[in-house]
């Protein structure tokens, strides 16, 4: 397994070495190109939703087709291509269709690998081995950030660098996939799929309400994250000082991705996804009434307690409750979920941050996470329970 923990890290490594160059100066450099908060916002909706669908059919043919590897390698590939003619945009129709096509080879990279790493590592626990690997991306991230803070006014931050920069780390990420094993005929075996098995998963009850509490978590975390890079412009931050925002977050998240996941191994995923449900709520309180960019800077610290854990545990969350052979259906409606609310409240924040200002789009995403926490509770009642009656099996062995 050296040689999957190798390949699958590598990957990670280096797609999101790439993300740290788009996730904070991304939404910058549509603003410097003129576009409105509102047009921005619309970029990364059309991002995110074309994404939620690609995560889907994506996540459906590897299942039919029993294989991961050349589905992550073809659609990494793609969105690296796409990445090379964002330099040239200046319209706002040719920034939606190439965020489209990059957003839908991206994200659905990245739903097929959470299969892969279930595959691989069902019998190993799947939320401490998937932290394990996912925290190389996090590695990547800091990585590129810490030289951008370091290195004043890097010419990488010029479009035409940055986005060429993009491009090579996505196509090293896809040529690290060719070494990652796959052995098919290991695995359960596929059905045939169709949108019926997408509406047999939702009219599962504790799958739809958990769904429901994701949209609303992911769409109002990473819609803060996403903007604070602008929220931090308005206060008055430079660049290197923006770089220092996001790099904190990710000097957070690097060791709460392994020890939430393996924590949530052991005492069930319910009481760690109760951590990250309590802790956003706090946070982006905190962003609605701070107006300096040192305090919204600290509040970067409690990645480790939100985006770590929702990362790290809801796909074992989600892996735990399907049926083998819909692994990866059921890892693409997670993806799907969290793509569709990175679709629809950019969009909407943006509109609102038009109207009212940037404090105003806080205070709403701020509701959204509270309306997710409730839903996530009412089906805690239900699903920590049974988790704890499975430990205690698990912990006899079997005997009363």
């Amino acid at each position: 397994m050296l040689r999957a923990r190798l390949s699958i890290g590598g990957y990670y490594f280096l797609l999101f070495a790439a993300v740290a160059f788009t996730h904070p100066f991304f939404p910058v450099f549509l603003r410097e190109r003129g576009f409105s908060y509102g047009q921005v916002g619309a970029v990364l909706s059309v991002f995110s939703l074309a994404g939620a669908v690609a995560s889907i059919l994506l996540g459906w043919r590897s299942d039919q087709a029993r294989r991961r590897r050349r589905y992550i390698i073809g659609a990494i590939s793609i969105g690296a291509a796409g990445y090379l003619l964002f330099p040239y945009v200046y319209n706002f129709g040719v920034a939606l269709l190439l965020a489209a096509v990059i957003g839908a080879c991206v994200m659905s990279s990245q739903s097929v690998m959470m299969a892969l790493v279930v595959d691989l590592f069902r019998h190993q626990g799947t939320a401490g081995s998937f932290g394990q690997l996912r925290v190389f991306g996090t590695i990547g991230y800091l990585l590129v950030l810490l030289m951008l803070v370091l290195w004043q006014d890097s010419p990488l931050l010029e479009p035409s660098r940055m986005f060429n920069s993009v491009a090579l780390l996505l196509m090293l990420s896809a040529l690290v996939v060719l070494l990652t094993p796959e052995n098919p005929e290991e695995l359960e075996e596929s059905a045939r799929l169709s949108a019926n098995e997408v509406l047999h998963l939702l009219r599962r009850h504790d799958i739809l309400l958990y769904i429901i509490a994701h949209f609303c978590f992911v769409g109002a975390l990473m819609t803060a994250t996403a903007n604070l890079s602008l929220y931090l412009q308005w206060m008055g931050a430079s660049k290197p000082f923006i770089s220092l925002a996001y790099m904190t977050s990710a000097l957070f998240e690097m060791p709460f991705m392994v020890l939430m996941g393996k924590l949530s191994d052991r005492i069930g995923r319910t009481r760690v996804l109760a951590i990250a449900f309590l802790s956003l709520p706090i946070r982006l309180l905190l962003l609605t009434v701070l107006r300096a960019p040192v305090p919204v800077l600290l509040t970067q610290t409690m990645h480790g307690l939100t985006f770590s854990i929702i990362t790290a545990v809801s796909m074992a969350f989600i892996a735990d409750r399907v049926e083998p052979r819909l692994r990866a259906s059921g890892q693409g409606l997670l993806m799907a979920t969290a793509s569709l609310a990175s679709a629809t409240m950019p969009l909407v924040a943006g509109l609102i941050a038009d109207g009212w200002g940037l404090p105003a789009m806080y205070g709403t995403l701020l509701s959204l996470s509270l309306a997710g926490a409730a839903v996530f509770f009412t089906l805690a009642k239900h699903t920590a329970a049974a988790e704890a009656r499975i430990n205690a099996v698990a912990s006899t062995g079997g005997r009363a």
